[in-house]
Protein backbone atom coordinates (compact mmCIF):
# COMPACT_ATOMS: atom_id res chain seq x y z
CA UNK A 1 0.00 0.00 0.00
CA UNK A 2 1.91 2.82 -1.21
CA UNK A 3 0.80 6.40 -0.50
CA UNK A 4 1.27 8.77 -3.41
CA UNK A 5 3.11 12.00 -2.08
CA UNK A 6 1.48 14.20 -3.25
CA UNK A 7 -1.94 13.15 -1.82
CA UNK A 8 -0.62 12.11 1.77
CA UNK A 9 -1.17 14.69 4.13
CA UNK A 10 1.58 13.65 5.98
CA UNK A 11 4.45 13.73 3.34
CA UNK A 12 6.66 16.74 2.75
CA UNK A 13 5.72 17.06 -0.80
CA UNK A 14 1.97 17.65 0.46
CA UNK A 15 3.45 19.94 3.45
CA UNK A 16 4.94 22.18 0.99
CA UNK A 17 2.19 22.59 -1.73
CA UNK A 18 0.42 23.17 1.10
CA UNK A 19 2.70 26.18 2.48
CA UNK A 20 2.55 27.42 -0.84
CA UNK A 21 -0.68 27.72 -1.30
CA UNK A 22 -0.98 25.17 -4.44
CA UNK A 23 -3.57 22.77 -2.80
CA UNK A 24 -7.08 23.15 -5.16
CA UNK A 25 -10.19 23.79 -3.37
CA UNK A 26 -10.97 20.31 -2.48
CA UNK A 27 -7.54 19.19 -1.06
CA UNK A 28 -7.68 22.22 0.71
CA UNK A 29 -10.81 21.15 2.46
CA UNK A 30 -9.51 18.06 3.43
CA UNK A 31 -6.21 19.82 4.77
CA UNK A 32 -8.92 21.69 7.43
CA UNK A 33 -10.66 18.97 8.31
CA UNK A 34 -7.37 16.65 8.89
CA UNK A 35 -6.03 19.33 10.70
CA UNK A 36 -9.14 19.09 13.05
CA UNK A 37 -8.87 16.21 13.34
CA UNK A 38 -4.99 15.49 14.43
CA UNK A 39 -3.34 17.42 17.07
CA UNK A 40 0.45 16.99 16.09
CA UNK A 41 -0.29 17.95 12.57
CA UNK A 42 -2.35 21.02 13.79
CA UNK A 43 0.52 21.76 16.20
CA UNK A 44 3.00 21.41 13.24
CA UNK A 45 1.26 23.35 10.93
CA UNK A 46 0.75 26.25 13.31
CA UNK A 47 4.48 26.25 13.84
CA UNK A 48 5.28 26.13 10.34
CA UNK A 49 3.16 28.87 9.29
CA UNK A 50 4.43 31.16 11.84
CA UNK A 51 7.98 30.73 10.82
CA UNK A 52 7.02 31.16 7.29
CA UNK A 53 4.72 34.68 7.86
CA UNK A 54 8.67 35.84 10.02
CA UNK A 55 10.66 34.56 6.55
CA UNK A 56 8.16 36.49 4.55
CA UNK A 57 7.76 39.72 6.56
CA UNK A 58 11.40 40.17 7.15
CA UNK A 59 13.52 42.73 5.36
CA UNK A 60 14.94 41.59 2.44
CA UNK A 61 19.18 41.03 2.70
CA UNK A 62 20.82 44.37 1.60
CA UNK A 63 22.57 44.88 -1.76
CA UNK A 64 26.26 44.09 -2.04
CA UNK A 65 28.28 46.07 -3.98
CA UNK A 66 29.32 44.97 -7.40
CA UNK A 67 32.72 43.93 -7.13
CA UNK A 68 32.12 42.16 -3.59
CA UNK A 69 33.08 38.87 -4.96
CA UNK A 70 35.91 40.30 -6.81
CA UNK A 71 37.10 41.97 -3.34
CA UNK A 72 36.40 39.04 -1.09
CA UNK A 73 37.87 36.92 -3.62
CA UNK A 74 41.40 38.86 -3.58
CA UNK A 75 40.91 39.26 0.36
CA UNK A 76 40.90 35.37 0.44
CA UNK A 77 43.90 35.28 -1.71
CA UNK A 78 46.09 38.28 0.21
CA UNK A 79 44.83 35.95 3.55
CA UNK A 80 46.48 32.55 2.07
CA UNK A 81 49.43 34.84 0.94
CA UNK A 82 50.07 36.13 4.07
CA UNK A 83 49.50 32.70 5.92
CA UNK A 84 52.11 30.97 3.48
CA UNK A 85 54.67 33.63 4.40
CA UNK A 86 53.93 33.28 8.16
CA UNK A 87 54.31 29.66 7.83
CA UNK A 88 57.54 29.76 6.09
CA UNK A 89 59.01 32.26 8.47
CA UNK A 90 57.92 30.60 11.76
CA UNK A 91 59.56 27.34 9.63
CA UNK A 92 62.58 29.44 8.92
CA UNK A 93 62.71 30.20 12.50
CA UNK A 94 62.72 26.86 14.15
CA UNK A 95 64.61 25.35 11.55
CA UNK A 96 67.58 27.96 12.16
CA UNK A 97 66.86 27.97 16.11
CA UNK A 98 67.18 23.89 16.23
CA UNK A 99 70.35 24.53 13.73
CA UNK A 100 71.80 27.11 16.22
CA UNK A 101 71.31 24.78 18.88
CA UNK A 102 72.93 21.76 16.81
CA UNK A 103 75.82 23.87 16.19
CA UNK A 104 76.26 25.37 19.89
CA UNK A 105 76.30 21.52 21.27
CA UNK A 106 78.08 20.21 18.01
CA UNK A 107 80.75 22.68 18.85
CA UNK A 108 80.80 22.18 22.30
CA UNK A 109 81.00 18.21 21.71
CA UNK A 110 82.94 18.59 19.23
CA UNK A 111 85.19 20.83 20.98
CA UNK A 112 85.38 17.75 24.02
CA UNK A 113 86.23 15.37 21.52
CA UNK A 114 89.58 17.25 19.90
CA UNK A 115 90.54 18.03 23.48
CA UNK A 116 90.41 14.14 24.34
CA UNK A 117 91.86 13.13 21.44
CA UNK A 118 94.79 15.87 21.93
CA UNK A 119 95.29 14.32 25.15
CA UNK A 120 94.95 10.68 23.89
CA UNK A 121 97.19 11.59 21.09
CA UNK A 122 100.00 13.41 23.51
CA UNK A 123 99.88 10.62 25.82
CA UNK A 124 101.24 8.10 23.16
CA UNK A 125 103.68 10.46 21.79
CA UNK A 126 105.19 10.60 25.35
CA UNK A 127 104.92 6.82 25.87
CA UNK A 128 106.52 6.06 22.27
CA UNK A 129 109.17 8.82 22.79
CA UNK A 130 110.19 7.12 26.39
CA UNK A 131 110.14 3.79 24.78
CA UNK A 132 112.50 4.77 21.91
CA UNK A 133 114.71 6.58 24.66
CA UNK A 134 115.00 3.75 27.09
CA UNK A 135 115.77 0.97 23.82
CA UNK A 136 118.47 3.09 22.18
CA UNK A 137 119.83 4.11 25.54
CA UNK A 138 120.16 0.57 26.11
CA UNK A 139 121.41 -0.26 22.50
CA UNK A 140 124.48 2.18 22.87
CA UNK A 141 125.27 1.57 26.73
CA UNK A 142 125.07 -2.04 26.69
CA UNK A 143 126.39 -3.16 22.96
CA UNK A 144 125.54 -6.70 23.62
CA UNK A 145 122.35 -6.37 24.24
CA UNK A 146 121.33 -5.39 20.94
CA UNK A 147 122.19 -8.65 19.03
CA UNK A 148 120.32 -10.55 22.36
CA UNK A 149 117.04 -8.30 21.24
CA UNK A 150 117.41 -9.20 17.56
CA UNK A 151 118.40 -12.92 18.38
CA UNK A 152 114.98 -13.43 20.34
CA UNK A 153 113.16 -11.90 18.34
CA UNK A 154 114.93 -13.85 15.17
CA UNK A 155 113.49 -17.45 17.13
CA UNK A 156 110.41 -15.69 18.14
CA UNK A 157 109.80 -15.53 14.71
CA UNK A 158 110.93 -18.34 13.04
CA UNK A 159 110.11 -20.75 15.77
CA UNK A 160 105.99 -19.10 17.25
CA UNK A 161 104.36 -17.85 14.20
CA UNK A 162 102.40 -20.02 11.92
CA UNK A 163 104.77 -20.84 8.60
CA UNK A 164 107.31 -20.31 10.25
CA UNK A 165 110.50 -22.78 10.01
CA UNK A 166 109.37 -24.73 12.81
CA UNK A 167 106.13 -25.05 11.49
CA UNK A 168 107.31 -26.23 8.07
CA UNK A 169 109.97 -28.54 9.73
CA UNK A 170 107.21 -30.16 12.11
CA UNK A 171 104.96 -30.82 8.47
CA UNK A 172 107.87 -32.25 6.77
CA UNK A 173 108.89 -34.69 9.94
CA UNK A 174 105.14 -35.68 10.21
CA UNK A 175 104.53 -36.21 6.76
CA UNK A 176 107.98 -38.37 6.65
CA UNK A 177 106.52 -40.68 9.65
CA UNK A 178 103.29 -41.34 7.99
CA UNK A 179 105.42 -42.28 4.70
CA UNK A 180 107.47 -44.56 7.09
CA UNK A 181 104.67 -46.22 8.17
CA UNK A 182 102.72 -46.92 4.92
CA UNK A 183 105.96 -48.18 3.76
CA UNK A 184 106.20 -50.66 7.02
CA UNK A 185 102.74 -51.44 6.47
CA UNK A 186 103.23 -52.32 2.83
Amino acid sequence: MSRDPMTDMHGEAWWMRALEGELSGEEAEDWQAHLAQCPSCRQEWAAMTQVDMILRTAAPPPLLPADFTARTVMQIAHRQKLLRMLRFVVGFLIVAAVAWIGFIYFDTTLDTLVRAASVVISRWQILFAAFMRTLVGLAITVKTLLPMILGIATALFLFLTPNSVLATVLVAWVSQKKRARAAAAM
